[in-house]
């Protein structure tokens, strides 16, 4: 009776493994989602400007890139994402590209527009406004506010990471303008 037991668990094993190797199962399909950074290894933090964290407009707050495809309509391409927080990532280009600018100043950064405009011609967009508050502010001279637009620039629709490097050059611009406005010049 042992024996018998024995031998029914192996047929029955031996079955249930025939029968899996002759199923008919999908081959695994290969992961397309690509993951991009906006910014490089964090270089040391100079004597400028103290740049807040990023505000984000809230379409823009999502791992996976917003892509604008008509003035009121936002999809997400789930295929290219964000390897870190965009908000993250932006505060750490501006801080690397304001510098020593503007020392003792605080700077305040919305982003509204950080994306690919595919309904005006697969344009990269950047738009922000900005509050830089002075040591002066404090003893009654005021913040001084202003806006950013980036300058035009259009992606080709081929490879994406020509796309993010494109979004980094209008963060880029946008630190440009804030080391400017932060050192008075």
């Amino acid at each position: 009776m042992k024996n018998f037991a024995r031998f029914s668990v192996l047929g029955l094993l031996s079955s249930v493994f025939w029968l899996l190797a002759a199923c008919n199962l999908p081959a695994p399909q290969a992961d397309t989602v690509r993951y991009f950074t906006l910014s490089g290894p964090v270089a040391a933090a100079a004597d400028g400007a103290t740049v807040r964290p990023v505000q984000l407009a809230g379409h823009l707050r999502n791992r996976a890139m917003a892509v604008r495809i008509s003035a009121n309509e936002i999809v997400y391409n789930e295929d290219v994402r964000w390897a870190e927080a965009l908000d993250d990532a932006v505060t750490q280009l501006l801080r690397a590209r304001v510098g020593a600018a503007g020392a003792g100043s605080i700077i305040t950064v919305q982003i509204q527009r950080c994306e690919l405009v595919r309904a005006e011609g697969n344009s990269v967009q950047l738009a922000a406004t900005w509050t830089i508050f002075t040591p002066a502010t404090d003893g009654g001279g005021g913040a001084r506010h202003g806006s950013f637009t980036a300058s035009p620039r259009t992606w080709d629709g081929k490879d994406y990471g020509t796309l993010v490097g494109q979004i980094r050059d209008a963060v880029n611009e946008l630190g440009d303008a804030l080391a400017a406005a932060a050192g008075g010049k």
